[in-house]
């Protein structure tokens, strides 16, 4: 067992209330740290205002600073918003600058600006953890470039690339949660001594394949059909997850496969691309309520998805996905986009199925091909899980807890 060290965790959205992979993962490891002996905060934005400013969840101390509300893609009128939090994360960390040994800071789009001069000055350790290989290539968002003057936007972004980039490189640690953004470190001078890759994290214990029988108690329990091929989408229901070209896709693979029913867990309602009044028009439109549940936000993720037969993720882009390695925990065949950590992690036909992003030809290929080897699923669902295994939150928690104790050679 390491020394315990006193860490301050930095995010710009936590859970809870906000309910998503990012969020999931620091709670988890956060968790796990202060299990393990160390002493864990964490800061905040206050990104839903009726969220309360602090907290203890857990032996996990939470502070939420202002401004509250959802920033992403709102270009100008973000700026005096995250120029704020700034400030006040400045002050809290310098007043606080006594009471940490360690910051380890979820996401390098804005924190880091503060963070790591801050740790610099008081000579303490400052990891830097990035979340999406796009955190590499957006200093602006999308979202928020299609608001701002093109050339300005561009202009600011480009400025906020190259201190971010600075910023990246000075950290005593950087971490990738995937090979390819490693590369993307090194490509960008970041020292390779410096970069450690770890993955993201999922309780292989409480995700984990059930019984026959179990999965049975779930779908009655849950409103599912007991004799239909049942397919899983898990997450945030926003356009960039390609959930609407799912749903536009399910008519026509009904018409071949009219057995199959889709059960659609999470919530759009803090996205900036949420799209569940859309699909939910949709579905209505199309009279599809007997094969698509809406089964809204839940902390029974797991038992959702150890009550389906198939699990179906066509998102655009991930940074790692924790949706998927929860899926291949509960031993379930996966279909795919090969983005993130996907490519990664499974070999077509084996341990799930691969198809690219933004492709509905594709992935109704994919999607029938997958349908006509059920048969083969138990197999592929065992291959699935043992390859989920380097994944479990103990093994995670525990790299991070020897981080937090490494050396720094400034």
């Amino acid at each position: 067992m390491n020394e315990p060290c006193r860490v301050y965790w930095l995010t710009e959205a936590f859970y809870p209330p906000i309910v998503g992979g990012q969020e999931l993962f620091v709670a988890r490891v956060a968790q796990s740290l202060a299990e393990r002996g160390h002493i864990v905060s964490v800061i905040t934005r206050q990104s839903v205002p009726s969220a309360p400013p602090a907290e203890t969840i857990g032996p996990v101390h939470v502070r939420r600073i202002a401004p509250a509300g959802i920033l992403k893609g709102k270009g100008w009128r973000a700026v005096l918003p995250l120029l704020s939090f700034l400030a006040r994360l400045t002050m809290l960390l310098v007043r606080d600058r006594n009471k940490f040994d360690v910051i380890i800071v979820s996401g390098v789009k804005i924190i880091p600006l503060v963070a790591v001069p801050i740790c610099l000055i008081w000579r303490k350790r400052c990891i830097l953890r990035l979340e999406s290989f796009f955190e590499l290539h957006e200093a602006v968002s999308a979202e928020s470039l299609q608001t701002m003057h093109a050339a300005s936007g561009r202009g600011i972004g480009a400025i906020a690339a190259a201190i971010r980039c600075c910023m990246i490189r000075r950290a005593d640690y950087v971490i990738a949660i995937s090979a390819e953004i490693r590369a993307q470190l090194l490509e960008r001078g970041v020292a390779q001594s410096r970069i450690r890759q770890i993955p993201n994290a999922v309780d292989t214990g409480k995700f984990c394949p059930v019984s026959a029988a179990t999965k049975q108690r779930l779908r009655a329990a849950f409103g599912l059909p007991s004799d239909r091929t049942v397919l899983i989408f898990s997450g945030r229901l926003s356009r960039a997850k390609g959930l609407p070209m799912l749903v536009e896709a399910w008519p026509a693979l009904l018409q071949q496969y009219p057995e199959l029913y889709l059960v659609i867990v999470g919530s759009g309602k803090l996205s900036f691309d949420d799209c569940e009044d859309s699909i939910r028009e949709f579905v209505r439109l199309r009279q599809l309520q007997d094969s698509i549940q809406f089964a809204g936000e839940s902390d029974r993720v797991h038992e959702y998805l150890q009550a389906a037969d198939l699990f179906v993720f066509p998102t655009e882009y991930e940074g790692f996905s924790l949706a998927l390695v929860e899926a291949l925990a509960c031993a379930m065949p996966v279909v795919v986009t090969a983005v993130g950590a996907a490519p990664d992690l499974i070999q077509h036909g084996r341990n799930g199925y691969l198809f690219p992003p933004k492709d509905p030809a594709a992935m109704l290929a994919v999607l029938r091909l997958a349908l006509e080897q059920k048969p083969r699923w138990p197999q592929v669902g065992e291959a699935g899980r043992a390859s989920a295994a380097p994944f479990d939150l103990r093994l995670v928690a525990e790299r991070y807890s020897e981080l937090c104790n490494e050396p720094v050679v400034r």
